[in-house]
């Protein structure tokens, strides 16, 4: 009669079996998809890269294809006030807000330069608080939120544990040397990715995708929306 397996040969045996399987999803090259398809509604996204590499086009392309597919709203949360001049590139469906209580529902929020309200030196501050409350009831309230920074260093350790997907646009290896520990890998799977690619306008479509519930890897590339102007993302500027 054979010997029964010892509970410690088991869990080594489990413990094996799981850093085999996320090597191999570290390693297999990422599955091609699309915004609806690698996005999921609702929920949380953060979105990353360096300046200039495409963040706020695609997070304007992301709402205006939920716009277009679910009838959704868009909103911006914003630390400051659009000018007139600055809001008439936006259509109608799009409304910006300055609080989270002000959020509509289902919604595609775009919260840029998040690190000015998920700062992670002011975790206990209000608007951290506030910005807890919104990730806990987005579900709820059927909110896709999509928070957009450089890198993920001054964003709160909780924001990125409760995320769905990570984004990332081209980074730097600025942003790889000095990114979290938790992500320093992936944005560095993330910087080889995008150094395969050929040209500065395919770099700037492509877009590398984490899904964090099953730990798999994909790859996208996006148009602009139909109103995009330069003068949307620039007029952010002010704000960051």
């Amino acid at each position: 009669m054979a010997a029964k397996e010892s509970w410690a040969t088991k869990f080594k045996k489990w413990e094996r079996d799981q850093k085999e399987t996320f090597a191999k999803a570290l390693m297999s090259p990422p599955e091609p998809t699309t915004i609806l398809k690698a996005i999921p509604y609702p929920g949380v996204i953060i979105l990353m890269g360096s300046r200039g590499s495409g963040k706020t086009g695609l997070a304007h392309e992301i709402m205006s294809q939920f716009h277009s597919k679910k009838k959704l709203q868009g909103c911006l949360l914003l630390t400051g006030v659009l000018t007139r001049s600055q809001k008439k590139f936006l259509p109608a469906w799009v409304s910006t807000v300055s609080a989270v209580s002000q959020l509509p529902r289902k919604a595609v929020v775009l919260i840029d330069e998040a690190a000015q309200l998920a700062h992670a030196r002011r975790s206990q501050s209000a608007m951290a608080v506030n910005l807890d409350n919104l990730i806990s009831i987005s579900r709820h309230r059927m909110q896709l939120i999509i928070f957009i920074a450089h890198h993920s260093r001054k964003l709160d350790i909780n924001l990125i544990h409760d995320s769905d997907r990570l984004l990332w646009k081209q980074p730097t290896e600025a942003h790889v040397m000095f990114e979290r520990d938790e992500l320093q890998m992936f944005t560095r799977k993330a910087m080889e990715f995008f150094s395969q690619i050929k040209g500065e306008k395919q770099r700037k479509r492509a877009t590398y995708v984490m899904d964090l519930h099953h730990l798999r890897f994909g790859q996208m590339t996006n148009k602009l929306p139909s109103y995009w102007r330069e003068e949307i993302s620039n007029g952010f500027q002010a704000f960051k």
